[in-house]
């Protein structure tokens, strides 16, 4: 599937992002891997996470219909080569056309996911969501929760179309080394399921408030202090940066160093180092006090720990050259992160929406129907 990727989806002016490397490949056996005896309750378990694996590295970043089509027919031919299976047989009980074949669009809605086992800090079941609905529940009492402890509320209307991303960016929240580049246009709520992701999972958010004043020196005070927290205390953190905060390219050069590295080379000074150094030193030797350890090899436990802990999510517009140029620029964009691409809203979930609006509105229900459908 990897090598028919490379071959096949290649990069053009317009699709720079249709680049693939091994770290893809990885990221793919990675969520595999994710599964847990428990889960795997027959062979076709293990088809269907692999089939969910392979679209959220492969597919979601395609744009184009005949790309999709081309990555959803080669899916079908690798199951039945390599899981000695028919497609309609492991999805038997999903929607199909009228020559009995297996909708695409009804295929992408495949959703694995740990955000059900809350009971775990680690470890946690990674497995498919059967009910769409027991979803949209865990995630409303959570976007219920967060807007009660939290001055700035989020406004968002659960809808199909948003918990299939919200399933997505959950996904790169659960794994290590997990970040994301979020490609969509303003107002589609990258921002707000990543807040929300955050909040199924109890992670540490962090978002830099960009003010006129705002300078390098204050960014990189914002890494250290992101740092700490993911290298330092050992938390999962979500770093949020959004097109609008990138005041200086800059910026982009030292996130595409702690996507790399999970370091800013020659960030901190002496006395910071060694305040790092102190408060890792007892992690790194595993608990034993006595056990001889050198400054480096600390520093690097720090520097590990992370590349790890620290999830890093871009919101990125594609429209105008910008895009473009900052993937040529610093490639750790698209090699180091899960590329999500956002397109507009299907109709029904703008439907949804403005019903979500319209509920306690004083009006006839006969009237809100003929408002919500122009």
């Amino acid at each position: 599937m990897y090598k028919a990727a490379i071959e096949n989806l290649r990069p053009t002016p317009s699709k720079g992002h249709y680049v693939f490397n091994l770290r893809d490949f990885s990221r793919m056996i990675q969520g595999c891997a994710m599964l847990r005896k428990e889960s795997a309750e027959s062979k076709k378990t293990f088809a269907k996470i692999w089939v969910h694996e392979v679209l959220r590295v492969f597919y979601d970043r395609l744009i184009e219909h005949q790309d999709r089509e081309w990555l959803f027919g080669k899916l079908r031919v690798c199951v039945k080569e390599n899981f000695r299976d028919y497609f309609e047989q492991i999805f038997d009980n999903y929607p199909r056309d009228k020559n009995g074949i297996v909708l695409q669009s009804a295929i992408k809605t495949l959703m694995f996911g740990s955000y059900f086992d809350q009971d775990s800090d680690e470890d946690k079941r990674y497995e498919e969501v059967v009910s769409l609905e027991a979803f949209k529940a865990l995630s409303q009492n959570c976007l219920d929760e967060y807007n009660a402890t939290h001055k700035t509320k989020m406004d968002i209307i659960l809808f199909d179309y948003a918990l299939e991303h919200l399933s997505k960016i959950c996904r790169v929240l659960s794994m290590n080394c997990g970040s994301a580049l979020l490609v969509g246009l303003s107002g589609s709520g990258r921002q707000s399921l990543t807040r929300l992701g955050s909040e199924i999972f109890g992670h540490t958010l962090f978002q830099p408030e960009i003010t006129n004043n705002y300078s390098i020196n204050d960014w990189r005070d914002d890494i250290k202090k992101i740092l700490k927290e993911s290298g330092g205390k050992g938390k999962h953190s979500v770093f949020l940066i959004s097109e609008g905060q990138i005041k200086e390219e800059n910026f982009l050069q030292d996130v595409d160093c702690l996507l790399n590295l999970g370091e800013v080379p020659n960030i901190y000074q002496i006395d910071e180092k060694q305040e790092i150094l102190d408060m890792v030193r007892l992690a790194a030797q595993g608990g034993n006090r006595n056990l001889e350890i050198s400054p480096l090899e600390v520093f690097f436990f720090f520097t590990k720990r992370c590349k790890e802990r620290l999830h890093i999510i871009l919101c990125f517009s594609p429209v105008g050259s910008t895009f473009r140029n900052r993937l040529r620029l610093y490639p750790a964009l698209i090699n180091c992160c899960t590329i999500d691409w956002f397109e507009l809203w299907p109709e029904e979930a703008l439907v949804e929406v403005a019903l979500g609006w319209m509920a306690e509105v004083n009006l006839s229900a006969n009237i809100k129907d003929v408002a919500v459908v122009i």
